[in-house]
């Protein structure tokens, strides 16, 4: 997958613009811009400047002036890569771009291949396999969550918490090594309170960073959040207000909504899906029972869901209605958060809504029409969000990292197990090396070709 070539590419999107930036790295990049670049300063050469510098000057094709540019330098091992780079800062026409580039590769380089200069910095311990990968969601990041999450992978909050348990697992299995090695002589390098105890805490960092993943992975695709209810509560009517576009048909008449309406917002920085869906209820209309198997569906795929039902009701029956469809919900998907909400406020509203309030943890008396109470409503809708955030020190959000931990957490499971009933420290040991190998492919200690060339393929050419 590497080779000693010196690569270039455009680092900035392809197209016109005010400027483009042309990326090299490799032993030649300096000498080899040096072979096209002409200082303002006469005499000045690139090989005499010192790493981190800028320099004005114009790109010649021997006596065709192209372009007038600046050229940062970056020297070993002081650079992005680890390796000798240059950035050229051109005007950003396509014909200049293409032109500079083309003289390169004349001058012996080569195009970089998608992900190249964070392979290189990956290969020359600049960063880790986890920290690289970061790098290519702080660039997919659509929302301030998501960003904030990438920055702190970048600055190697999830490799130092992977490496610190890697330490111990390797102190651990040395111990059991040791005693192995000095089974004729029955002696014991480790207490197996102590044993078990760590065992006990690095299951609990395992299972804490695997809950962190459906948090990091809604925040990296955004939340999914479902309106559900029955028909003409009010659905659409709050769809519609919450995204600022007349996108659903709102209507008195019941069941307009037949498929569901998707629309996006963002909220204190998080990205949210809404999700107006078909009212629930039995119905012999074949296309509107398709409507509810489709609502089922999206409840399945929803974070949140926001249960409607209108205030306007104050029978007793309705109300006992309400409530087991509310506990329905919460029984059956106990991880979902769940927000009711009593609509058409501006109608009218139960006499007596402590019943209700008293078994849910989210109540909110809204009217769409006015827009009393919705804003309240979103403000704990993100705070949920907001408060999980802060919470946790490091949040997964690549399902690679979460497959490693998963398999590394039930290798440990059964290290534990075998050393409760006292089978032999190989079979232990076995289990602990299994568990190092996979927290070691989460930070590339320990990798093979196909995960990386899957991994950097994804990254865009120029980084």
């Amino acid at each position: 997958m590497f080779d000693e070539d010196t690569i270039v590419a455009l680092s900035t999107p392809l197209g016109s613009s005010a400027i483009s930036v042309i990326r090299i790295s490799g032993n030649n990049s300096i000498s080899t811009v040096e072979k096209i670049f002409v200082s303002v300063i006469s005499g000045k050469k690139l090989e005499n400047q010192s790493t981190h510098t800028i320099h004005l000057g114009s790109i010649m094709d021997e006596n065709v002036l192209l372009d007038q540019v600046l050229v940062s330098i970056f020297k070993s091992p002081s650079s992005y890569t680890g390796e000798n780079m240059i950035e050229i800062s051109c005007h950003g026409s396509y014909y200049i771009q293409q032109n500079i580039l083309q003289l390169l590769i004349r001058k012996g380089l080569r195009l970089a291949r998608p992900g190249e200069f964070t392979f290189r910095a990956f290969l020359n311990n600049k960063i880790d396999l986890s920290q690289a990968e970061a790098i290519a969601d702080l660039i997919l990041s659509e929302n301030k969550a998501y960003h904030e999450i990438s920055l702190q992978q970048i600055k190697g909050s999830l490799t130092h918490t992977i490496k610190d348990l890697r330490k111990k697992l390797l102190d651990f299995a040395s111990l059991l090594e040791l005693e192995l090695d000095f089974s004729e002589e029955d002696v014991i390098f480790a207490k197996r309170s102590e044993l078990f105890s760590f065992l006990k805490d690095l299951e609990k960092t395992l299972k804490d960073l695997m809950e962190s993943f459906s948090l990091g992975n809604a925040i990296k695709k955004g939340i999914y959040v479902a309106i559900v209810g029955e028909p003409n509560v009010g659905k659409s009517t709050l769809f519609n207000y919450v995204i600022k576009e007349n996108r659903s048909i709102i209507s008195h008449i019941e069941g307009t909504t037949r498929d569901s309406v998707e629309g996006e917002f963002f909220l204190n920085g998080i990205h949210f899906h809404f999700l107006d869906t078909a009212g629930i209820r039995e119905s012999k209309d074949p296309i509107e029972m398709m409507g509810v198997q489709k609502t089922m569906e999206k409840i399945q795929e929803s974070e949140v869901l926001l249960y409607l039902f209108e205030a306007s009701t104050n029978e007793k029956k309705k109300q006992k209605k309400i409530l087991h469809e509310i506990q329905l919900l919460q029984n059956k998907y106990p991880l979902k958060k769940i927000l009711v909400i009593a609509s058409k406020s501006d109608v009218s509203s139960f006499n007596d809504l402590y019943n209700i309030k008293s078994k849910v943890t989210h109540f909110f008396e809204i009217s769409a029409k006015n827009h009393y109470g919705i804003k309240r409503m979103l403000s704990t809708l993100s705070n949920l969000f907001i408060k999980q955030l802060q919470e946790k020190n490091i949040i997964v959000i690549q399902n690679r990292h979460y497959e490693a931990l998963k398999k590394s957490l039930e290798e440990v499971l059964l290290a534990h197990a075998a050393l409760n009933k006292r089978i032999s420290e190989d079979l232990v040991s076995i289990h602990i090396k299994e568990a190092l190998r996979y927290l070691g492919e989460i930070t590339g200690e320990v990798t093979n070709e196909e995960i990386l060339k899957n991994i950097f393929s994804k990254f865009c050419i120029g980084k």
